[in-house]
C-alpha cells in the first residue's frame, strides 16, 4: 500500500544519526567540552533554523530535494521506500535542522573558530528573516 510509512527506512535514518553521534563522541573523546556556552547554543540554534529552511523550502536548493521528491517545485516527497524517507527528511525544516544542528555541534568541538563564523553568518541571516517578516507584517497592517 502506498500510504504506509516506510518504517524500516525511518529506522535506517535514525540508526545513521545515532551511529554518527556515537562515532563522533568516541573519536572526539576528551575534546568534547564539559559545557557549551549559551551564545554558542543560540548561534547554533539560529543557524540550524536557517539551514533547515534553506534546504527544505528555498527555490535555490530545489536541486538537493529533487532526487527524492515528486513535483517540479521539489516539495512533495516520493511515495515509497528510501526515497520517501529521504524526501520527508529534506522537505521538513525541523527534521533537517536537527541534522544541521548536530553537524554544527560536532564542528564546534573540532573547529570552534570556524564554526562560530559559519553559525554567525547563518544565524545572522535567520535574524534578518525574522526582522523582514516583522517589517512586512507591520507594513501590511
Amino acid at each position: 500500500m502506498q500510504d504506509e510509512r516506510p518504517l524500516p527506512e525511518y529506522a535506517a535514518l535514525a540508526a545513521t544519526f545515532g551511529t554518527v553521534l556515537a562515532g563522533f563522541l568516541a573519536l572526539a573523546g576528551r575534546r568534547v567540552p564539559e559545557r557549551i556556552s549559551l551564545t554558542d547554543t543560540v548561534r547554533i540554534g539560529l543557524a540550524s533554523y536557517k539551514i533547515g529552511r534553506l534546504v527544505a523550502k528555498d527555490r535555490v536548493t530545489a536541486f538537493v530535494r529533487a532526487p527524492v521528491t515528486e513535483d517540479p517545485d521539489a516539495t512533495e516527497p516520493k511515495r515509497e521506500g528510501a526515497a520517501r524517507a529521504l524526501g520527508e527528511l529534506v522537505t521538513c525544516p525541523h527534521c533537517i535542522g536537527l541534522w544541521a544542528a548536530s553537524g554544527f555541534a560536532y564542528s564546534l568541538v573540532l573547529f570552534p573558530r570556524q564554526t562560530r563564523l559559519v553559525t554567525t553568518i547563518f544565524g545572522g541571516q535567520a535574524v534578518a528573516d525574522f526582522l523582514n517578516a516583522g517589517f512586512v507584517r507591520l507594513k501590511s497592517d
